[in-house]
């Protein structure tokens, strides 16, 4: 189970991969817009990152309330945990 110290580090990583950006200009009320190549496209880009590095799904409705990295980090640790639990019980993701 990754701890949330982890979850965090993994997004800061993202993005600063997928939106090129120094770290300092990564903070949790960073929101959707403020960043230059955080646009629609680019949402589609993060998306696709977080599902990948979490192995996760995020539903179209929860990637609409995508709009600050607190809200990311709240989603993905909310997902991850739902997939680990899943996989406690034997369900699968």
């Amino acid at each position: 189970m990754l701890k949330e110290n982890d979850v965090e580090l993994m997004i800061k990583t993202i993005f600063l991969q997928v939106f090129e950006v120094p770290p300092g200009e990564i903070t949790d009320q960073t929101r959707r817009g403020e960043l230059e190549r955080w646009d629609s496209l680019g949402h589609l880009v993060l998306l696709e990152a977080l599902r990948e590095e979490f192995r996760i799904q995020i539903e179209p409705e929860e990637a609409l309330e995508m709009e600050t990295i607190k809200d990311i980090k709240r989603l993905v640790t909310t997902l991850v945990n739902k997939r680990d639990f899943r996989w406690n019980q034997g369900f699968g993701a």
